[in-house]
Formats: structure tokens, C-alpha cells, sequence
């Protein structure tokens, strides 16, 4: 029989309990970041943390976690989108990036080789599959700087695809205002 100090009968040792802690804030950590996902968790007061990050661009499709989905939705860089056509809206007081059932999530500002782009996800609010052409504008001290249009394909409802915004116009110091819109 292992006869324990008075008073230690049923304890846990010291490091035991340092290594359950940080397992169980890891594991809440993770929870976390999975409904900040699931909510879009982007907010344009964080926006200038999300500025001049140098990126590459690729157009390869980022695999899916639903894996019992028989079509699979097809994420499109802007690069093989169509161009937005008509006049520029007026820039908004704050980012809005939902719009006819889409919906961006989080997302983050680029710079590539000089060039403004927007690196995001677009969620189908809406019922059905679904294929659009997104536009996003972008303003900087209420001056429209860029326009750039990313097309997503087949995307089911509720499902969430890696979108790429790249555009050829120039990257402008200052707090990024967004503004989606479906064409």
C-alpha cells in the first residue's frame, strides 16, 4: 500500500494540473476560433492590423472539410472573373461585406508586388447551390482605390469557399473600408 503525505490522499500532482490547464485552454481557444469562423469574424476596426502583408497568389482550390458533398464548391481568384461594369457606389461609413446572400468572413488586405488585394471566404446564405460574381470595392479616407471581382462556382447552401480578390490596382496606405456587391 503507497501511503501518501497527510492531507495529499486524491490530490494531483502540480504538473498534472499545469498540463490539464493548458489543454483546456487550448481546447477552448479552438472552439472559439471555430464560431469566430462560423460568424465571419471580421471587423473593420481590425482592419489596419490586416494591412501591407505581402502575399502570393495562387488559384489552387483549397479542399473542402464536407467531405459527404457529391459537388464540391469551386473557389475562383479574381484573375478569371469578370470585370465590374457601371459607376463606383458612394464609399460607406463602415465595411459591409454581405450581400445577396453571400457573405465574407474573415479577411485580410494584401499587397503583392505593389498591387491591393483581399485574401476571404465567401459563404451561400441562401437556400440551394449557388454561383456568383462578387464585387468588392475598396476605399481608403472615404476615396474609392480599387475595384476587383472574384467568382465563385456550385457553391451549396451554407458552405464556405476560399475567395481571392486580386487586383492590379495600386495599394494605398490607411484604414481599408470594404463594400461587397453580387453581380
Amino acid at each position: 500500500m503507497i501511503r501518501r503525505p497527510n492531507g495529499a490522499e486524491g490530490a494531483m500532482p502540480a504538473g498534472a494540473l499545469v498540463v490539464v490547464s493548458l489543454v483546456l485552454a487550448a481546447l477552448a481557444g479552438l472552439a472559439i476560433g471555430a464560431v469566430w469562423g462560423l460568424a465571419g469574424g471580421s471587423s473593420p476596426s481590425a482592419s489596419p492590423s490586416r494591412t501591407s502583408t505581402p502575399t502570393t497568389s495562387t488559384s489552387a482550390p483549397a479542399p473542402t472539410s464536407d467531405s459527404s458533398a457529391s459537388v464540391k464548391p469551386t473557389p475562383t481568384t479574381s484573375s478569371a472573373a469578370p470585370t465590374a461594369t457601371g459607376s463606383v457606389p458612394p464609399a460607406p461609413a463602415t465595411t459591409t461585406t454581405s450581400a445577396d446572400g453571400w457573405r465574407l468572413g474573415s479577411w485580410r488586405i494584401t499587397n503583392t508586388a505593389g498591387a491591393i488585394g483581399v485574401d476571404t471566404t465567401a459563404r451561400n446564405t441562401s437556400t440551394g447551390t449557388r454561383s456568383a460574381d462578387l464585387i468588392l470595392y475598396i476605399y481608403v479616407d472615404g476615396e474609392h482605390i480599387a475595384t476587383t471581382t472574384a467568382r465563385v462556382t456550385d457553391v451549396p447552401a451554407g458552405e464556405t469557399v476560399p475567395v481571392q480578390f486580386t487586383s492590379t490596382d495600386a495599394w494605398k496606405p490607411g484604414q481599408k473600408v470594404l463594400l461587397l456587391q453580387v453581380g
